[in-house]
């Protein structure tokens, strides 16, 4: 099975996962947002107001000044607040209180060492790019939007 992400808690600005490396075969999981089986920033916000369902429609719906289709250096603006793109007049995209931007943190369960996350695109989606050791491991991911309610 190798790298796998069960959800253990959602709300309307946080999605909280389990991630579990069962040291067979494989050390990468992605997580996107195209409404497809859990783990899945769309589907895992189903039902919930917030921005993290705002933000999860990226993909198709583009968010604040990102629009679409997806590059790496949006997806890392949209999911970890990564603005290396800043405009000139210092503003950043997507960061405004309309559209507040992700960000993504890994907490280690057990002795979890080598975890490392980044943001990325697959077929013009943005996708949450988990490394995780050959070892096996558990670690959570939290994938929250900072200085909202219900986070």
């Amino acid at each position: 099975m190798a790298v796998t992400a069960a959800l253990v808690r959602a709300s309307g600005n946080r999605l909280t996962y389990l991630l579990t490396q069962d040291g067979n075969a494989g050390t990468t999981l992605n997580i996107g947002a195209t409404g497809g089986a859990t783990p899945d920033l769309l589907t895992d916000t189903a039902g919930r107001n917030g921005q993290m369902r705002r933000l999860a429609k990226a993909n198709t719906e583009g968010y604040g000044a990102i629009a679409t289709p997806m590059t790496q250096a949006k997806a890392r603006a949209v999911l970890l607040s990564d603005y290396a793109g800043a405009s000139p007049s210092g503003s950043t995209p997507a960061n405004s209180g309309a559209f507040p931007t992700a960000r993504a943190a890994l907490s280690p369960r057990d002795v979890a060492a080598g975890w490392a996350i980044d943001a990325n695109v697959a077929g013009s989606n943005m996708v949450l790019a988990i490394t995780a050791p050959a070892a096996p491991q558990f670690c959570y991911l939290d994938v929250y939007i900072p200085g909202t309610n219900g986070v």
